[in-house]
């Protein structure tokens, strides 16, 4: 019997460092995380777009565990 999946969740969206080559822009991390697995990332601009961005990513990757295909899988397929 397969576990029902997890659903990723917007944990926390924080100021980090500007990345070398990020310019003057101010850069936030955002973690999700589903109870099992967590995801990190970075992003620029202001804090209200990059906790839209992260919320709607894992909106995303909801999305496609419920329609049972793997958050980590290729878009797609490599030819031999």
């Amino acid at each position: 019997a397969s576990a029902a999946p997890r659903a990723y969740r917007l944990v926390s969206v924080e100021k980090t460092q500007v990345p070398e080559g990020g310019g003057n822009e101010n850069w936030y991390r955002y973690l999700l995380d589903d109870g099992r697995s967590t995801i990190s990332g970075v992003r620029c601009g202001n804090l209200k777009d990059v906790t839209t961005y992260a919320t709607q990513y894992a909106e995303q990757l909801n999305s496609r565990n419920t329609n049972g295909q793997c958050a980590w899988s290729p878009r797609s397929k490599k030819r031999a």
